[in-house]
């Protein structure tokens, strides 16, 4: 009888082993997926969230049953976006510039970007996560392709499936990385539909609206956006900055000043002040306060080009260059820099510097119209006008509706003696930029004084001279020189001498005010050709161009009025 029950019991115990053993399989990962439950209910950090995600891989690996496998995959999304999130807060609550960001940003947000791929394989509708992806990839060196579509599938959800906040937050930041201008425009106004008290939106807007010029509405938005959120230090910038734009100065001060008093350490709004000084004519105290945001924001690129454009106005030359040094150290590959620093080279009389230093550049990075053009206005200075045409050549290969360098180039033709060509420029940079005096002036001498029939055209050169004449208030001498040519190309001497004897009275003047011994005498040599030009229309002689293209050398001809450095400075 004992034989046969402990026969029994171990019978039936065998058949319990053999029906657990298919479970255990299927659940050899379960007491990870325990583990990551237990501390995901005490996480307090990114390590503990590693060690949750961790454990879930590690749960999945070794393999779970369906009902675990799809609870598995619920806590690991939740997990994944939740590290995501932390990651992102560390480097979205931060201005590029801003000390306090985390200089490994970009490795962190890729870091971010690689957990949210991840829940989106698992769940294609996680709305946060397409939100989140939006946001990181409109931040600097992003993919706004990326962040268009993330963001449009929050857009295009079905309304059961998201919410209006959601919505409105993705039509928002969609806004921010449309190409379009009237899509983006149409994105914010939706996005203020759907939460017409959300101030953020209103922000967006407002600044769409203040890089778009329209300061009025973008003012009333900002307002409205005051009104929600009265001690918002942004907005309170924004608002300086929309006042500038409607050249409300002293309005824009007190915006400037409220932004700092709710947050000192922020450093924009010593720059917008250092800005507005300097546009006052205040150089003193811009520099003051460019230097009180650089001491907040040291390595800030836009603060401190602006500061190099104040130091070279003063004249602090060295301090200006090296502004613009500590500029490119922190982003070698900002073009305004490397022009600021030629600019100063060439004005420092370094121009040999100045050249070598865009070449070496154009060497680096070939292609860049926006440093060819300047290469090419220094090389005609330089009394290099061949050399210049082939750099102005590839220039507007780049852009072929570049008017400096059509301009330019017309003036390097019109050195070594090519009329038809220069003229040819200066007419196609006349469609482009009709309102240029420099340009207006060269187009209107060549026509007036080339010794090519086929260029010259009187009527035209009078027309394009006054045009330039109305642009200066009739105060330029070498402008008025070509006024008086003009009028000598149609036979109208008497205006020609007019205007002449004008142009030698106005010069006359710059001799006598000018206090360089130097400067003085080039004025003298000036003055000499502009009294031969006057002596030529009592004559009732036309003034013609003395250089023609079998004479022409790499030397500009004296008789070209000098017009090329008018477009040099570089402004940040």
């Amino acid at each position: 009888m004992f034989r046969r029950w402990k026969l029994g019991v171990w019978q039936v115990a065998l058949a319990v082993v053999a029906l657990c053993a298919p479970v255990r399989a299927e659940n050899e990962g379960l007491d990870d997926l325990d583990r990551a439950t237990q501390l995901k209910v005490t996480v307090e950090g990114l390590e503990d969230l590693n060690g949750v995600i961790d454990s879930i891989d590690s749960a999945l690996e070794k393999g779970l049953d369906q009902g675990n496998t799809e609870f598995a995959e619920q806590l690991l999304v939740s997990s994944l976006l939740q590290r995501a999130t932390t990651l992102s807060a560390a480097i979205l609550n931060a201005p590029v510039h801003d000390p306090r960001r985390d200089p490994r940003w970009i490795q962190i947000r890729q870091f971010a970007l690689t957990d949210l791929q991840r829940v989106l394989e698992i769940d294609d509708k996680s709305w946060d996560a397409y939100l989140l992806i939006g946001r990181l990839q409109s931040m600097p060196l992003g993919d706004p392709t990326a962040a268009r579509r993330a963001l449009s599938k929050v857009v295009d959800a079905a309304a059961d499936e998201v919410t209006p906040e959601q919505q409105s937050q993705a039509l928002a930041l969609r806004g921010g990385v449309q190409r379009d201008v009237e899509k983006r425009l149409q994105d914010f106004d939706r996005a203020i539909e759907l939460q017409p008290v959300n101030p953020e939106y209103l922000r967006l807007r407002a600044q769409h609206l203040y890089g778009k010029e329209e300061f009025e509405k973008a003012l009333a938005d900002i307002d409205r956006a005051l009104e929600l959120e009265p001690e918002h230090a942004g907005t309170h910038e924004l608002r300086g900055m929309v006042l500038l734009g409607l050249k409300r100065q002293d309005e824009a001060l007190a915006s400037f000043d409220r932004a700092t008093e709710l947050v000192p350490e922020a450093a924009l709004p010593y720059q917008h002040r250092g800005e507005l000084y300097r546009q006052k004519g205040d150089l003193n105290k811009a520099l003051e306060q460019l230097t009180k945001a650089l001491d907040l924001a040291p390595n800030n690129v836009p603060t401190l080009l602006v500061r190099a454009g104040v130091h070279f106005e003063l004249k602090q030359f060295d301090k200006a260059l090296e502004d613009v040094e500590q500029a490119i150290r922190a982003q070698p590959q900002i073009a305004i820099a490397h022009l600021m620093r030629a600019e100063i080279l060439a004005a420092t009389d370094h121009l040999d510097q100045a050249i070598k230093h865009l070449e070496e550049i154009t060497q680096l990075a070939p292609g860049q119209a926006q440093i060819l053009g300047p290469l090419g206005t220094y090389y005609l200075i330089d009394n290099r006008p061949r050399k210049a045409i082939e750099v102005f050549d590839q220039a507007i290969e780049l852009n072929p509706e570049d008017a400096r360098s059509l301009r330019f180039r017309g003036d390097a033709y019109l050195n070594i003696g090519k009329h038809q060509e220069a003229a040819a420029d200066f007419a196609r940079a006349v469609e482009l930029d009709g309102e240029n005096e420099g340009l207006l002036n060269n187009y209107a001498w060549v026509l007036a004084t080339s010794p090519l029939d086929e260029v010259r055209d009187g009527k035209k050169a009078v027309e394009l001279a006054v045009q330039a004449c109305e642009l200066t208030g009739y105060q330029t001498p070498h402008i008025l020189s070509t006024l008086a040519a003009a009028n000598a190309e149609i036979g109208d001497f008497d205006s020609a001498i007019k205007w002449s004897q004008k142009a030698v009275e106005e010069h006359q003047k710059s001799i006598d005010l000018e206090q360089d011994e130097a400067a003085r005498e080039k004025l003298r040599a000036e003055h000499k050709q502009l009294q031969a030009e006057l002596t030529s229309y009592q004559e009732k002689k036309p003034w013609r161009e003395t250089q023609s293209a079998e004479e022409a050398s790499e030397t500009p001809a004296d008789t070209t009025p000098a017009d090329t450095t008018e477009a040099d400075t570089v402004d940040p």
